[in-house]
């Protein structure tokens, strides 16, 4: 069993070969530090499963959203992007002048621990998206630091 599959049995996902697919495309991406369009996440299923469909791979990434074996990543401009939750907790810097989006290690500590145990409120995970200009971007003539 590899450990796609136990992860998947594990949060009582029904394996499908997509799956596993869409969920290798996640693996290696996080390794690469890369966050996937649905696109990319299909174009490179492909690359596996050689046919499937684009629908397929969305109903994919929702499931596998649901069950918390992957996350939306949601940036201030352009589409959601997805990634995979195995491994250690991150925050995301997304740099406004070239789009790129770079992991941010360290633990997904909230501002306000104190308010959110008063309300109650059971926290699974919190994002927390850094937004500006990277080093790059901010060294180009011409182009505003912040």
């Amino acid at each position: 069993m590899t450990g796609a599959e136990a992860r998947l049995r594990r949060a009582g996902v029904r394996v499908t070969p997509q799956r596993l697919a869409v969920m290798a495309v996640l693996e290696r991406a996080r390794g690469e530090g890369a966050h996937l369009l649905a696109t990319e996440v299909a174009d490179r299923s492909r690359e596996i499963l050689g046919r499937v469909a684009t629908q397929t791979v969305y109903d994919c990434l929702d499931a596998l959203v649901a069950a918390g074996l992957v996350r939306r990543v949601a940036l201030p401009e352009g589409p959601v992007r997805f990634e995979s939750t195995s491994g250690p907790d991150h925050h995301h810097l997304f740099c406004t002048g070239c789009g790129r989006i770079m992991n941010l290690p360290g633990p997904q500590a909230s501002a306000h621990p104190d308010l959110i145990e008063r309300s109650g409120f059971d926290v699974g995970y919190a994002e927390t998206v850094h937004v500006g200009r990277c080093r790059v971007c901010r060294q180009q003539p011409g182009r505003p630091s912040a």
